[in-house]
């Protein structure tokens, strides 16, 4: 069964083997049953009697065994035995049995909510969080945040509060961190209470375990939004564990309390300045970490720690890693820009970075001195006699545009300015970059404007290539729009190529401060690791395909499709039940003019595991009677099988063709569908009827979605 095997036709069998004693033999077999239930639910019936005996033993092991596999079958038909055995659980005298209880309510709120949603067992689950077991408790908290999400979630009143405020040294690590996410509904209505909290969780903040530690900080934060001098302690109370963390936790773990530390320092930016050096990098931190390191160093630098910090930063480029060189030399660029104090000592840094003449260095030099000289135009003199010795180093990429616009801005003032442009346009030709060339173009013009004896014959022989043979069109477009400039009226064509001097310069990071709305609620979240911009986006994708999901199971309020008739007729189209043929006989010829006839089609796209078999997955897939025509070679890329079914639902029969494409490469799986329903209220049910039969055979996905 793990090695993909379709084991279903066991499945009477393996029911009369779960009516032993052995604690083991059972485990295994209702393992199986929970496994296959789904695509034996008929059968399924029989299991029913066995685990309503177990729900009845002494040993309370096979009680919450037993409970736990009839809640997890979630064949809506089975609802009706499970419920009073339910009801029993959460009264149990043992804890694990009340624990898988409470757990079965969760189960049970997709295939039953109106039992769940109860009256009675919502203020059963409320009475149980004063359950003696810590496990129970917790358990309780996240089920009725579960089922009461359409209003608000859980509610914790002040007598709950101070309960779980009491009890919260009882709670496992885990237990604790989601009693203190819970205690962030309730607010405490006068100050000395809020003091009184502080005091009982101050002890979280000692604790080894980190999650435990960002869970009471981000409660701490919490209780005192509305007093700024306490919460200014409570970060500097908070500090010496998150500095715990960076140096004497995994890597994994520094990476993410830098993450929440440099969200932190967007609001309090000087909190940790006498600490600095516990951020340097050390030889063991892995890539990751040493990045973020770089990051925090960044926005942490103040006209005192400035000196040490870019002397530290310059030590990091000659790293055997290019990125991290590369970063380092950004971070210098970045602090610069930030201070304009630190300006002259930073820009001093990256000269004497530049005489190591190797080229990521040099690029990344170029690319951080690009901006300073807009910024404090009185280092260009240090700046420009660099650019010569550039040239042969820089090759391509970003760099080069950036050593080509730097020679167009302050190359008039070398002697060989226009040579070394000349050189460039002599092999136009064979440069691959359109930022590259686009640069040269306005470079040539923005030197022939300064030294035009110079510049005249290479700017035409630039503009005729650019028109006449460069096929971009964006270089068309600018070479068109310069020569026509400077056909019409030169000192036109003067301001508007140079454009205006001693213009504002303004240069934003895009992960400076300012940049994001910062909430102390999002500590202790995945928001300070993504960001929230990025944040936002995944989750409006998530809902987004949580939106085309329940739209092809036939759940959505919007599954017409085009049908006629009101709401109430789709659900009971959607609620059709299709059955697969189990014999059917189709030669290659009449699928292949099948193929091209039929014009409903659906795709399916699916995560694919590697280690499972090619021929593994078909046989799978006939063991639901879906067939297979055709199929590649097993070690063929890409592999390719095509495939057949037949479906009765509503006295007809519908024939259902498929192409299924790998790539392994991707880990994904590709499935065209084809159906032969006549008009589109029979091919709405066909469709998301096939599609879970289809997926609940084939692999086990992480994600998947529909395409109508």
């Amino acid at each position: 069964m793990t090695d993909g095997a379709d084991m279903s036709p066991l499945f009477p069998d393996i029911i009369k083997a779960s009516a032993t004693s052995d604690l083991v033999q059972k485990k295994l077999t209702y393992l199986y049953i929970c496994n296959y239930a789904a695509v034996q639910q008929d059968l399924a019936l029989l299991a029913v009697n066995t685990l309503q005996k177990d729900c009845l033993e002494p040993n309370p092991m096979v009680r919450g065994l037993a409970l736990r596999t009839m809640c997890s079958l979630r064949i809506p038909s089975l609802v009706e035995y499970i419920q009073m055995p339910l009801k029993k659980g959460l009264q149990d005298s043992s804890a694990y049995v009340r624990r898988n209880a409470v757990n079965g309510c969760a189960k049970m709120l997709h295939v039953a909510p109106e039992i769940i949603q109860d009256a009675g067992v919502i203020n059963q689950l409320y009475g149980m969080i004063r359950d003696k077991d810590p496990i129970v408790v917790v358990n309780c908290l996240q089920v009725l945040e579960e089922i009461l999400q359409a209003e608000g979630g859980v509610v914790v009143n002040k007598n709950i509060a101070h309960y779980l405020l009491n009890r919260v040294q009882d709670f496992s690590e885990w237990g604790q961190c989601q009693v203190l996410h819970f205690l962030l509904k309730y607010k405490p209505s006068e100050e000395e209470e809020t003091f009184d909290i502080m005091n009982i969780v101050d002890v979280c903040l000692k604790h080894s375990n980190s999650g435990v530690i960002m869970a009471a900080l981000k409660y701490f934060l919490f209780l005192t939004q509305d007093m700024p001098q306490i919460q200014e302690q409570v970060y500097n109370r908070a500090k010496s564990p998150l500095l715990n963390i960076i140096t004497s936790g995994g890597p994994e773990l520094s990476y993410v309390a830098l993450c929440h530390i440099q969200y932190i320092l967007k609001t309090s930016p000087g909190l940790f300045n006498k600490d600095f050096k516990k951020f340097f990098c050390r030889y063991n931190d892995p890539l990751y970490v040493k990045t973020k390191k770089l990051q925090v160093l960044t926005e942490m630098a103040t006209d005192g720690t400035e000196n040490d910090i870019v002397e530290e930063l310059s030590m990091y480029c000659t790293d055997v890693s290019n990125d991290l060189a590369t970063a380092s030399i950004q971070a210098i660029g970045k602090i610069a820009r930030r201070l304009p104090t630190s300006a002259s000592h930073c820009v001093g840094t990256l000269l004497k970075i530049h005489g190591l003449q190797q080229e990521h260095i040099t690029s990344a030099v170029l690319m951080a001195l690009k901006d300073l000289v807009l910024l404090y135009p009185d280092i260009v003199s240090k700046v420009t006699p660099l650019l010569p010795n550039c040239v042969d180093l820089v090759q391509e990429g970003p760099a080069k545009a950036t050593l080509v616009w730097m020679m167009g801005q302050y190359g008039h003032t070398l002697p060989n300015g226009p040579y070394i442009l000349e050189d460039m346009i002599e092999n136009v030709a064979s440069e691959i970059s359109v930022q590259v060339k686009l640069e040269l173009l306005t470079a040539t013009a923005k030197m022939f404007f300064s030294r035009p004896a110079e510049c005249q014959d290479m700017l035409g022989r630039l503009l005729e290539y650019s028109i006449d043979e460069d096929t971009n069109m964006a270089i068309r477009d600018r070479a068109l729009m310069y020569y026509r400039l400077l056909h019409t009226d030169v000192q036109q064509a003067r301001r508007v190529i140079l454009g205006a001097a001693n213009r504002p310069v303004q240069i934003q990071d895009s992960d400076a401060p300012g940049q994001e709305v910062i909430n102390l609620k999002d500590l202790n979240t995945l928001v300070p690791i993504y960001g929230r911009r990025r944040w936002d986006v995944m989750v409006e994708e998530r809902r987004r395909k949580e939106d085309q999901t329940k739209l092809t199971n036939g759940t959505s309020d919007n599954t017409d499709m085009g049908a006629k008739g009101g709401e109430e007729d789709n659900l009971e189209t959607l609620e059709e039940t299709i059955y697969l043929v189990s014999h059917y006989n189709l030669t290659p010829q009449e699928f292949e003019t099948k193929w091209e006839q039929l014009d409903c089609v659906t795709t399916v796209h699916l995560d694919y595991d590697p280690t499972h078999s090619p021929n593994g997955l078909l046989q799978k897939l006939e063991g639901a009677h879906i067939f297979t025509m055709a199929s590649s070679p097993e070690d063929a890329t890409p592999w390719k099988a095509f495939l057949f079914a037949v479906a009765e639902m509503k006295d007809q029969t519908h024939l259902v063709l498929v192409e299924l494409c790998l790539d392994r490469m991707a880990a994904t799986m590709q499935a065209t569908c084809k159906f032969d329903a006549d008009q589109m209220e029979d091919a709405v049910p066909l469709i998301s009827q096939f599609g879970r039969v289809f997926r609940g055979q084939i692999l086990k996905t992480h994600e998947y979605y529909w395409e109508i």
